[in-house]
């Protein structure tokens, strides 16, 4: 009887773990929250991969403008607390970023650094 019980035990604790690791590697989830401090860390035509560290895991593409030249991807990504933050990408370089923080509140920034 205890040795089912210290089984089931350890398969619950693993189930656990293992759930936490396949969510927070997965594109388009981070382990942050997205709000005006993290966003007074971005500067306008800042290098995407630079971003992508700070975020800790890759945006899920979630659209893209190919008229425009160089082309527009914008990535998306949710994070803690039911915040989020949408990035449009130009040639390698942010261009536009803008957060919606867990009090439901809208930050942005362009590339003319407003």
């Amino acid at each position: 009887m205890i040795r089912k019980i210290t089984a089931l035990a350890f398969l619950v604790i693993f189930l656990c773990a293992a759930s936490e690791e396949i969510y927070a590697g997965q594109p388009g989830t981070a382990d942050m929250v997205f709000n005006r401090r993290f966003m007074e860390k971005l500067t306008p035509m800042m290098p995407f991969d630079l971003l992508v560290k700070m975020v800790g895991t890759e945006g899920t593409k979630s659209g893209e403008d190919k008229r425009s030249s160089p082309p527009t991807v914008i990535y998306h990504w949710n994070g803690e607390r039911k915040s989020t933050l949408d990035v449009k990408v130009s040639a390698g370089k942010v261009v536009n970023a803008t957060a919606i923080s867990p009090k439901n509140k809208k930050f942005s920034i362009g590339k003319t650094g407003e």
